[in-house]
């Protein structure tokens, strides 16, 4: 029987499979020449993204009120603005605007306009980790690793900086909440120990300080935005139809941004739709084998929401003929 790390390490994989399988699909839409075949691309891509939403969505959207989604994707899209170069910056900010505008065509849904800032939170890391700001990391439940001479955290920009004012060394290493936490629970400490160290190396070789990598770090903050956007496209489906109507070019618009940022990925060896088709294969084996065993970490049912939505294996092997 499987223990709970060995599930947890599981969903992990698969998040990893299917983002991966995103980014195939993407790079194939984007250079097989027959229009017909880049539909069925296209399609595929969704349906990845889909199931994405779905394994984040399972169990945690349910807890959550129409307008707690709205207020977390009109957020995420002014922290985009914030993150992006122009033109992806003001029409991330024009997104913003458009999800409120969209929620107030629901029933009793009550919303106030986009902020114009949001907090940003910055991984990074801090030496020495003095005993003032150990303190304030526990009293705030902050996460953060003790590491080496210091401590890898996530703290919001303005902090960072005032650690710099009083003579810290903050060393930027684009790592977000999700990601640390991952790294907390990671039993294999040699493999935390190697990834903070190259993230740290890179860090310190950059004239700023600030680490690898941006774009990988953009990539991250576009796929939480699918999650939330796509969740939110279910909720609204049901209840209210007019908001539902009008988020459909929001998300549109959104996948399309993602699906540019995932077709620059560096490509794997080999043509991109036998990677998309092997990614594929490779979902279908994880979802097959943790459907089946006990649910020791409470994870099944985010395994079960994948399944659920089917593959569509079949229509990738045909393009490959």
């Amino acid at each position: 029987m499987a223990t709970a790390p060995e599930q947890r390490e599981a969903f992990g994989q698969l998040v990893g499979a299917l983002r991966d399988a995103a980014s195939a699909n993407a790079q194939a839409l984007r250079e097989h020449p027959d229009p017909a075949a880049r539909r069925v691309l296209g399609r595929q891509l969704e349906h990845t993204l889909d199931r994405l939403a779905a394994l984040y969505g399972r169990g945690t959207y349910e807890n959550l009120t129409t307008e707690d989604i709205v207020r977390a994707a009109t957020e995420n899209e002014v922290r985009l603005a914030m993150e992006l170069d122009e033109p992806q910056a003001s029409a991330a900010r024009r997104r913003a605007g458009a999800l409120t505008d969209a929620a107030r065509r629901g029933v009793r849904l009550h919303l106030r306009p986009a902020p114009e800032q949001v907090p940003l939170h910055r991984g990074a890391y801090i030496e020495p980790l003095r005993d003032e700001v150990a303190g304030s990391l526990w009293a705030q439940h902050e996460p953060f690793i003790p590491w080496r001479d210091g401590a890898v955290v996530i703290m919001r920009e303005e902090d960072l900086d005032r650690l710099r004012a009083a003579g810290d060394q903050v060393s930027v290493l684009f790592l977000d909440a999700d990601e640390l936490l991952d790294l907390d629970g990671n039993e294999d400490r040699s493999a935390v120990e190697a990834e903070l160290d190259r993230r740290l190396t890179a860090a310190r070789a950059a004239p700023d300080r600030v680490g690898d990598s941006r774009d990988a770090y953009l990539l991250r903050l576009l796929h939480g935005q699918s999650v939330v956007l796509r969740n939110l496209r279910d909720r609204l489906a049901g209840d209210h139809p007019s908001a539902h109507a009008a988020l459909a070019p929001v998300l549109a618009e959104h996948a399309a941004l993602l699906g540019d940022h995932l077709a620059a990925r560096p490509a794997a060896a080999g043509q991109p739709l036998s990677a998309a088709i092997d990614h594929e294969r490779n979902v279908q084996e994880l979802v097959g084998r943790w459907t089946e065993e006990p649910d020791v970490a409470g994870l099944r049912g985010r395994f079960e929401a994948v399944a659920e939505a089917g593959s569509r294996l079949a229509d990738l092997e045909r393009l490959s003929r």
